[in-house]
């Protein structure tokens, strides 16, 4: 076996680069920057006055009166913006220089809710949107298509265009994700549990008392996952455009929000609880109707601090306040015709259920429409519903994109004070119609920053402003006990070279969420502060590598045997930028899994350890590198790796058939390329008897790799006849 490689040049001058910037970074965690920030505190109210459904345009700021909290407060300024003549050229027409951000613009931004809405008639229904929506681009709007759905959660499908052909394309793939009815999937609850479905309704009754409780839970999981990942998306939304001048529009197709007050949620159960089933049974279903709405549903990392927001009508109640804040206005246009409706949930009712219960399904749709109604009309847009919502898409939309009036005052306090306060607008002209937000949130700067945190977690793919990396690795301690193994790359240029303008102390927040995919439950979340200052002997150092990384040792965390979504989040408030990484983990099964699992496969630098630890695998608390006697690991995270450099790799796999001598093979592949056998020499190894888990360092030799883009792929041979366990993991050898 080779002698351990981790002596070598490059690595020590790895480990003093790292060791340099973690011991900077201890030094800083004191320092705060010091920020002198003039806020202009002026509230925008944009004003819509139609008459006989044209919109009054001769107005003047004598003739409006405006109020906060009941008090009249003095008008600041007034503008009509109008568009009446403007034809707005399309994005992928005008060169890039020529489109300035700080011109207001006729633009709307289409939300499809494929979560929480269903059509059967898709092909009429998306028509009729695409005729509408063209013929608003004919009048110049530019229009931008989002699609919210289940397993992707909020997409940009279409940035602004004017183009009807991309229109239709766009509004297509929307369409065929959204308005599936499932109203049948009840039955398949039935079928699991082996319940034959018969005509007679006396055997079905037989099993009312079993498959009640499992019915009822699964309804109120399937809605509070449904209701978060919507409320998510149109938060998530209204982050998009906030920064966009003037008044910002949205439209947002849905069926409604489910209705999770506590007030209905207990009529519910007085409803659909059988008669026969004892006080303390209804007790306890009447406290999980309860619960359901409570702020885990959209904030199970407790983000938002908000110990009052307990129901799902208290969250869309912060919802329109953010987007009043904002000064946006989501419109809603419900696809559905109102009838024959079915609740879309998977085992939602029992088939007995599904032939009574037409009334209660009735009363549900209306709370959603309600729950539409209310948000727009409270940030001063229309709800179009019903037989002629499409007759009023182009009526409504036409002036109201085209016209409005906006005026502004100064609030009567000297500070943000994260208080809602309540906004009236008259308009001294007879028989007139006055729309405006109902109210906002004055919200101070770490609020706001809480509310883009929420949307970066609920959509991580829409923020994207701070690059970095970053890699997550559960490290096996015994049973199902984890270490959470944080590690993170900064790219040089681009966040710090390509940005910095001043040298002053700077902290970026890094911000780490684990989640349950299937539930969304909370699984683990913390933060970190990563504190630079911005001197000349920084930027030098940042000159001499493309990378910054930094490894963190969490806490141990019980995982178990699922499936993780984890999202790291970097946030910059002095210039209020975030960006997002996404990866995924998948735990083994240890009880029944006969074929056993690759736990984790992590490629890193060695280097010598001089305190020399113990002969076990253990994070160190000091750096956050993976110990073993007398070597140290350290992730690379972006897995690029110099010419002339080898690598190590670290294996962790579960074997249920015990202990066995592990020979992994180590091959490299790339298109246009040779696939080459990797040579590797075992460094280190550790068994746990108990948990039946073998870790293992291994050095990989690398060097004789020329420069490109490869998959290595380790292939572990199975100790009998049965199927090689298998990992592969992306890596860049550079030219230098």
């Amino acid at each position: 076996m080779r002698k351990t490689t981790f002596l070598i040049l490059f690595s020590l001058i790895f480990l003093a680069i790292f060791c340099v910037l973690h011991g900077f970074e201890k030094q800083q965690e004191q320092i705060q920057p010091e920020r002198h920030k003039v806020e202009v505190r002026l509230v925008l109210v944009d004003v819509l006055v139609t008459k006989d459904g044209k919109f009054v345009t001769d107005l003047t700021k004598d003739d409006f009166e405006v109020f906060e909290d009941g008090k009249r407060v003095p008008i600041n300024s007034f503008e009509l913006i109008s568009f009446e003549e403007t034809r707005l050229v399309a994005p992928e027409e005008k060169p890039e220089e020529e489109i300035s951000p700080g011109l207001h613009k006729k633009q709307l931004v289409v939300v499809f809710d494929g979560v929480c809405s269903w059509q059967r008639n898709i092909e009429e229904g998306s028509r009729k949107i695409v005729d509408q929506l063209v013929s608003l681009t004919k009048l110049g709007n530019e229009v931008m298509i989002l699609q919210l759905s289940e397993q992707k959660g909020l997409q940009v499908l279409q940035p602004f265009t004017t183009s009807e052909e991309l229109l239709k394309k766009a509004i297509l793939k929307a369409s065929a994700n959204i308005w599936l009815d499932k109203s049948d999937d009840a039955l398949k609850m039935w079928e699991e549990l082996r319940v034959e479905v018969d005509e007679e309704m006396g055997l079905i009754e037989r099993y009312d008392e079993r498959l009640h409780p499992v019915l009822e839970e699964e309804y109120l999981f399937i809605q509070k996952r449904r209701f978060a990942k919507t409320i998510g998306g149109i938060f998530s939304a209204v982050n998009m455009i906030k920064d966009l001048p003037g008044r910002k529009s949205i439209l947002l197709v849905s069926d409604g929000f489910p209705d999770l007050t506590s007030k209905t949620l207990d009529s519910k159960v007085d409803e659909t609880t059988p008669e026969r089933t004892d006080s303390k049974a209804r007790s306890t279903h009447l406290d999980m109707r309860r619960d359901v709405g409570a702020i885990t549903t959209f904030d199970p990392f407790n983000i938002l601090e908000r110990k009052k927001l307990l129901t799902g009508e208290e969250i869309i109640r912060e919802l329109i306040n953010y987007a009043n804040a904002q000064n946006i206005s989501i419109y809603s246009l419900d696809p559905d015709t109102f009838t024959r409706y079915f609740i879309t949930t998977t085992a939602e009712l029992g088939p007995r259920e599904k032939m009574t219960s037409l009334e209660f399904r009735l009363d549900d749709k209306i709370k959603r429409i309600q729950n539409l109604t209310w948000l727009s009309e409270d940030t001063g847009a229309v709800s179009l519903k019903g037989a002629q919502k499409y007759d009023r898409f182009y009526e409504v939309l036409s002036t109201d994109l085209n016209y409005y009036y906006e005026l502004s005052f100064y609030p009567q306090r000297p500070e943000a004070d994260n208080e809602y306060h309540k906004i009236k607008v008259v308009a001294n002209r007879p028989g007139v119609e006055v729309r405006f937000r109902k109210g906002y949130t004055d919200y101070t700067g770490s609020d706001k920053e809480k509310i883009l945190l929420v949307s970066a977690f609920h959509n991580p793919a829409l923020f994207k402003q701070l690059p970095f990396e970053a890699e997550f690795i559960p490290l096996h301690k015994d049973s199902k006990t984890y270490v959470c193994w944080m590690n993170i790359a900064l790219p040089t240029r681009e966040l710090f070279a390509d940005r910095i303008i001043e040298h002053a102390p700077k902290t970026f927040k890094l911000h780490v969420w684990v989640k349950d995919r299937s539930k969304g439950d909370r699984a683990f979340g913390g933060q970190i502060n990563l504190p630079f200052n911005m001197d000349s002997s920084f930027m030098d150092t940042i000159k001499a590598t493309d990378y910054l990384c930094f490894h963190y040792k969490g806490p141990e965390i019980k995982f178990g045997e699922k499936e993780y979504d984890v999202i790291f989040a970097l946030y910059d408030d002095q210039q209020e930028e975030i960006g997002t990484w996404e990866s995924s983990l998948s735990l083994p099964e240890f009880k029944g899994d006969e074929k056993g699992a690759i736990i984790n496969c992590t490629l890193g630098l060695m280097s010598s350890n001089p305190k020399k630890g113990k002969n076990s695998f253990s994070l160190s608390q000091d750096d956050g590198s993976l110990e073993y006697g007398e070597i140290k690991l350290f992730p690379t995270v972006t897995n690029r790796f110099q010419r002339m450099q080898d690598a190590s790799v670290f294996l962790q796999i579960y074997f249920p058939q015990g202990k066995t001598e592990v020979s992994p093979k180590f091959v490299v592949s790339g298109e246009g390329r040779l696939t080459q056998r990797i040579p590797a020499e075992l460094v280190a190894e550790e068994w746990n008897n108990k948990s039946k888990v073998w870790s293992g360092l291994f050095d990989l030799h690398l060097r004789n790799v020329i420069y490109g883009e490869y998959t290595l792929t380790i292939e572990i041979p199975d100790p009998g006849e049965g199927e090689a366990l298998r990992r592969e993991v992306r890596l860049t050898k550079l030219r230098y």
